[in-house]
């Protein structure tokens, strides 16, 4: 299921319009815990705080936590999130500005920061709380900004009705790998292997112009341009199971959560030296999707497992993707930036990671929309690059 905040996706939501792809409103719970160790060999998570999206109902109090005491840290955050959120609205991020410097600066309180907003982020980003830290500090506040009472989406019939719709009457070819990507005269040249009963068969092609839409570690082992520059921009492998092993739900007292449609998103911190989140989606059929998970999982009850590669931010990375989409002009006299822009030699980036802010479906929306733009063809709905 992929689910998005309607602010923050315009240009995602416009392109399900257009597609007449359905999406409905999908109210969520959050579990935030931290883990507590009984024994050397036993770590079980405690509910520290539970609330409803866009506070649809009223969230119950943690067993764990006491009646005076949950009361104290309800008047507590509220001051720091409305803290928080004027200092979105008011205070703009410097120009590389990471965000434990932009926290820091606007002395946003330390333990709204490592027990929700962090936590909370990093469910999004997937990525450990030092790693969040050193993202723009432009991304979370713009985030914040654009997600400010805007409810969660999902679209109604599945992702895959979304995939069915877009290569509709488009041929593709699977199981191939492409090995290089070599600008030639007024064209480019391809190379892929493609693997069929165990034999890996290589070819080579020519195409007028080719988009790339893969990750930045990819774009630099291909594409030789490209191939120190993409080393700048970070990125991570990431891990997601789809099980049945109810015991890394914890205790969570969030279970009694009855609104009709509500989904369990049970969100366990590591109280370890590396602070660092995963995430447990309780789905309607039982099964749960964690992701990042630090807590075992019983082999016996994993259905399917995947690996995909997270692209992270910095100002350095920041930088380096705003020199190559040209998103600001200042930059191209700056040594340190490629000289190389998004479509030089006939070749086009694309991905969530193509723009300035968090890398999620929106930045491959915008991204598609720009080479769409440069190449003269019509999008057909609003355009909001």
């Amino acid at each position: 299921m992929r689910a998005f905040a309607s602010g923050y996706y315009a240009n995602l939501r416009a392109l399900y319009d257009h597609l007449g792809i359905r999406y409905h409103a999908q109210p969520f719970v959050f579990d935030l815990a931290t883990s507590a160790t009984a024994t050397a060999n036993d770590t079980r998570d405690t509910s520290y705080f539970i609330y409803a999206s866009n506070l649809h109902q009223l969230a119950p109090r943690p067993a764990s936590v006491g009646r005076w005491r949950h009361v104290g840290e309800v008047a507590y955050l509220i001051f720091s999130y409305v803290w928080f959120l004027l200092c979105c609205l008011l205070v703009q991020p410097q120009p590389g500005e990471t965000l434990h410097e932009y926290l820091h600066r606007t002395r946003i309180p330390c333990h709204f920061v490592t027990s929700y907003l962090l936590p909370l982020m990093s469910s999004v980003t997937t990525c450990p709380h030092a790693t969040l830290l050193a993202f723009p500090a432009t991304d979370i506040v713009e985030y914040k900004r654009r997600t400010l009472s805007s409810p969660h989406l999902r679209v109604s019939d599945g992702v895959r009705q979304v995939q069915d719709r877009l290569v509709k009457d488009i041929p593709f070819q699977l199981n191939a790998t492409v090995t290089a990507v070599e600008p030639c005269g007024e064209g480019v040249r391809i190379s892929w292997a493609q693997c069929s009963d165990s034999v890996r068969n290589t070819h080579a092609d020519y195409f007028d112009k080719v988009i790339l839409a893969v990750t930045p570690d990819v774009v630099g082992r291909i594409f030789q341009p490209l191939r120190h520059h993409m080393s700048q921009i970070p990125t991570t492998i990431v891990e997601s199971f789809v099980h049945t092993d109810t015991r890394v739900m914890g205790r969570t007292d969030a279970q009694r959560m009855k609104a009709p449609g509500t989904q369990l998103i049970h969100i366990h911190t590591s109280t370890e030296s590396e602070q660092k989140t995963e995430s447990h989606h309780l789905q309607p059929c039982g099964a749960i999707v964690t992701t990042c998970p630090f807590s075992p999982i019983d082999p016996a009850h994993i259905l399917h497992s995947s690996r995909f590669t997270r692209v992270l931010r910095s100002p350095d990375s920041q930088k380096m993707v705003n020199a190559v989409f040209r998103t600001n002009p200042d930059l191209c006299h700056d040594k340190s930036t490629p000289l190389w822009k998004n479509g030089d030699e006939n070749v086009w980036l694309v991905g969530g990671w193509c723009w300035d802010g968090m890398v999620l479906l929106e930045g491959c929306v915008v991204s598609a929309m720009r080479v769409a733009h440069a190449l003269d063809v019509e999008i057909p709905w609003r355009s909001q690059m």
